[in-house]
């Protein structure tokens, strides 16, 4: 859910990732943490952290398997 609220465009705090996903803002917190370990995601260093979608993740977001794993799960 992450990944794909953050491959919609603008990088977003991690309150606007909890709005967009539905999640709370610990999870989208963790969730986005997560993703930039992967090398899928990168947050900025200052406050608040602005979370943006890495090349990697674009190309991730785009496959068949994640599209299929989003409507699943959705």
């Amino acid at each position: 859910m992450v990944l794909g609220a953050l491959a919609q465009g603008e990088p977003m705090t991690t309150q606007e990732l909890s709005v967009r996903t539905g999640l709370a803002a610990t999870t989208a917190r963790t969730a986005a943490t997560s993703l930039a370990h992967g090398g899928w995601a990168s947050g900025t260093d200052r406050v608040p952290t602005y979370w943006r979608i890495t090349d990697c993740g674009k190309r991730l977001a785009a496959t068949r398997l994640y599209r299929g794993y989003r409507t699943a799960n959705a």
